[in-house]
């Protein structure tokens, strides 16, 4: 793991945690306070939410594009600025709600551009043989982020003093209440970019020197063009497999099973505790054991922990459920990144990585509206536990009919020695 653990890669991980667990996720946490201090309603807070998951959208839709231009240093050092700066212009009451829509659209968007290029900038530069390593420790950013979030905003709305000390020169800071949690929140962002901003390459390109001509034949090229198309279908099952978790599983517990609210956010953080270590067991386990076999049995994991509710509701499988769907969630992102690279080879890494995570948030985006309305019509969250679990089923399917063959890698990536 210390071949891994390095500057790079903790840029990595900072850049997933500013843009997605703290730039996305954050926001889950800060909206019960947010309506309590009466700044939107909750059909206004629900809209801003909407608003993230657009920007996501329309952020993994032109991240490969944008990186074509500018380099991917650059874009990621921008977008955790921008991020930061998001939270910062947010915190200002009585604005007009398309101030806030328009800020949580940008902070959504840059979401999608830090999950996608990071780890195009850092998987390759290390040796094929800690790659998944490498990728866990990027994406553990996402869920060290969401759990860093659900522990700050309440303490931030409480009230907490803080004294930032740079050499001699010491500077107080005090953030209380809901324009406390935002300016708290973007400071954090702005913190881990400063620290990360010199870690990132100045040439972010992650390829190699060209292939031969010979290296990449038209049938190989239409094979490689498949896997990505199953990648980018598994990924996108993937994202069905954790909805009916992350979006009713609280409700579950309280209307369903009969419990507190308090016992239902026990479990909630139990699936935080989970996704803030999991990219850290499966990074490993795929090094050892191959990530293609590490992310079947994964797909398959998920599954059950997306059933066992429907079998039983006592405490214990509750608890097994919410923790193994938190270590699978972005246990398997990280994964899922690692195999597209091992797959389609460092040329065609970005490009395919961001399909695959293009994919992932319309099928979140599509998928959350449809089991919306469903939950609205049935008496029951089971049906859509069920349903979470066959679309990853579906995912196992799509993984196992991607050709065993790596298709168009350089030579340095066939030994494993990094470009």
């Amino acid at each position: 793991m210390r071949r891994a653990l390095n500057g790079l890669s903790l840029a990595g991980l900072s850049a997933t945690l500013v843009g997605n667990g703290v730039g996305r996720f954050a926001f889950i946490a800060l909206m019960p306070a947010v309506i309590d201090a009466a700044w939107f309603t909750k059909a206004q807070a629900s809209h801003l939410s909407v608003a993230t998951l657009l920007g996501y959208i329309l952020g993994a839709w032109c991240s490969d594009r944008l990186a074509r231009r500018w380099s991917s240093s650059t874009l990621i050092r921008w977008c955790m600025l921008v991020t930061a700066l998001s939270f910062f212009a947010s915190a200002f009451a009585g604005w007009p709600l398309w101030w806030y829509y328009a800020w949580r659209l940008v902070a959504g968007a840059c979401g999608a551009v830090l999950m996608v290029l990071p780890a195009p900038v850092v998987l390759p530069r290390h040796d094929a043989a800690v790659r998944a390593r490498a990728s866990a420790v990027v994406f553990s950013g996402v869920g060290l982020g969401a759990a860093l979030s659900g522990l700050v905003v309440p303490a931030l709305i409480a009230g907490v003093g803080v004294t930032l000390v740079f050499g001699r020169t010491s500077l107080p800071l005090v953030f209380s209440g809901v324009t406390g949690a935002w300016l708290g929140l973007g400071t954090v962002c702005l913190l881990l970019t400063i620290v990360s901003w010199r870690r990132w390459p100045a040439d972010s390109g992650t390829a190699a020197s060209p292939p031969a001509a010979s290296a990449i034949t038209a049938p190989a090229s239409q094979v490689n063009a498949v896997a990505v198309r199953l990648i980018v279908a598994a990924h996108a099952l993937n994202a069905v497999g954790y909805l009916a978790h992350t979006l009713f599983l609280v409700d579950y517990v309280v209307h369903e099973v009969g419990e507190s609210l308090a016992t239902g956010g026990f479990y909630w953080s139990m699936f935080g505790l989970g996704a803030a270590v999991g990219p850290m067991i499966t990074g490993p386990l795929a090094d050892r054991f191959g990530t293609k076999r590490c992310l079947a049995v994964g797909f398959a994991a998920k599954a059950l922990a997306a059933v066992l509710p429907v079998w039983s509701s006592g405490p214990s499988t509750l608890l097994a459920s919410a923790l193994l769907m938190g270590v699978c969630t972005p246990g398997l992102l990280a994964l899922v990144s690692a195999y597209t690279l091992e797959t389609v080879g460092t040329r065609g890494y970005r490009p395919a990585w961001g399909k695959a995570t293009l994919g992932f948030s319309v099928a979140q985006g599509l998928g959350g509206f449809a089991m919306a309305i469903a939950a609205s019509r049935l008496d029951s969250y089971k049906p859509l536990m069920m349903a979470s679990a066959l679309a990853l089923v579906g995912a196992i399917g799509c993984l196992l009919a991607i050709p065993a063959r790596r298709i168009g890698v350089t030579p340095s990536e066939a030994t494993g020695t990094a470009p």
